[in-house]
């Protein structure tokens, strides 16, 4: 994952002004460039929520009508699992995007020439799939979660896995009639870690708590459109987690204290005082120890916490944008002006050019 820091000047010397936009997919081992054949409507769709990411395009102007065959046997190159990788930009390219053709079809008409429409997903569509049981006895989460997660680089749908430090639970981990896709993302809830896939490397950590920003965008410095929005929907003041020790003994452990989004803003309880008696209890089987409960409750605090801010933006098209990150808006009124978390990227290439626009959310405000 691109942990750099980069300036909008930089950027844009970098991609001379953003001038003509290109791309390239490669399909199993041959690439194909937007210069050589029509690629229509390409958008990839990255986020940084649990989700698999995606990509669909078109192939339009391959089919030789008076032969009834593909040019250079295009469509035989089109098969479900081949490797699909995206990569877009201008004069300079960097890949947006890496998985495996999941679904394709042959789009036929009697008015105008046949095309070829493809969808791709990233490696955590892979692991969708698998649903063998776990009984992990003392083994530790970290390598528990490497080892599903090295499944699907193993099988050619990831280039490589990222996973943090987790630590706070002793518990036996079990998974049991659920895939492995949806157990992450249990797990991800537990540990306060985001699962996530950015350019083939399948990411299982706490990137909410690095609040470095990937880039500043102001109106006439790339930034053509933001919302932000603020709501008290589903926000509270404490949670709860209850449990029982190895001995059957009641424990209890709890968070009041929002403690990711940076220092600036307010969390909605500061905002809201009666909020403060708002309070989500909760069971869990997963906890032995109150420090256990109190971890659970602090993660599950902040997860909804991360619900109070969210918004949209829209940019110039620059494939440094990923999910994961936070981004810095400037140029507006001060309580808008700030650093938010980017947790869903598009990148669209259609007849308008290169453009990009992203999801933000945020557990402070102003």
């Amino acid at each position: 994952m691109d942990t750099s820091s980069y300036t909008y000047k930089a950027l844009q010397k970098k991609y001379v002004n953003f001038i003509t936009p290109a791309l390239e997919v490669t399909i199993g081992n041959t690439t194909y460039s937007s210069k050589e054949i029509p690629i229509l409507n390409l958008e990839v769709e990255l986020t940084a929520d649990g989700s698999a990411g995606g990509c669909t395009f078109t192939v339009d102007s391959q089919y030789k009508a008076e032969a009834s065959r593909w040019k250079n046997d295009f469509d035989k190159s089109v098969k479900i699992g081949a490797k699909l990788a995206v990569r877009g930009g201008y004069v300079k390219m960097e890949e947006i995007f890496y998985g495996y053709i999941d679904d394709y079809s042959f789009a036929y008409s009697g008015e105008e020439g046949p095309n070829i429409e493809i969808t791709g997903i990233d490696g955590l569509g892979y692991l969708m799939s698998m649903r063998e049981p776990l009984y992990a006895g003392q083994q530790k989460a970290k390598n528990i979660v490497e080892d599903i997660l090295s499944k699907s680089v193993a099988a050619g749908y990831a280039k490589k896995a990222k996973v943090g430090m987790l630590s706070g639970f002793e518990t036996p981990i079990i998974k049991e009639q659920i895939d492995d896709w949806s157990f992450l993302n249990l797990m991800a809830g537990r540990y306060g870690a985001t699962l996530f896939v950015v350019d083939g490397e399948l990411i299982f950590d706490d990137v909410v708590s690095d609040t470095k920003p990937l880039l500043k965008l102001a109106v006439g410095a790339g930034l053509r459109s933001f919302t932000k929005r603020v709501s008290l929907a589903h926000q509270v003041g404490k949670v709860e987690i209850w449990g029982r020790d190895v001995n059957q003994k009641p424990i209890k452990g709890v968070a009041d204290a929002v403690t990711v989004g940076g220092a600036e803003g307010k969390s909605a309880a500061q905002l809201v005082s009666g909020l403060k008696s708002a309070v989500l209890r909760e069971y869990s089987e997963y906890v032995r120890t109150q420090k256990e409960c109190e971890l659970m409750a602090q993660n599950r605090l902040n997860g909804i916490a991360m619900g109070l801010v969210s918004g949209e933006g829209t940019c110039i098209g620059i494939p440094e944008i990923i999910p994961g990150r936070y981004i810095e808006i400037d140029g507006l009124d001060d309580s808008t002006n700030g650093s938010y978390f980017i947790s869903r990227v598009k990148h669209r290439f259609d007849s308008a050019g290169y453009s990009t626009t992203f999801e933000v959310k945020g557990a402070k405000t102003k």
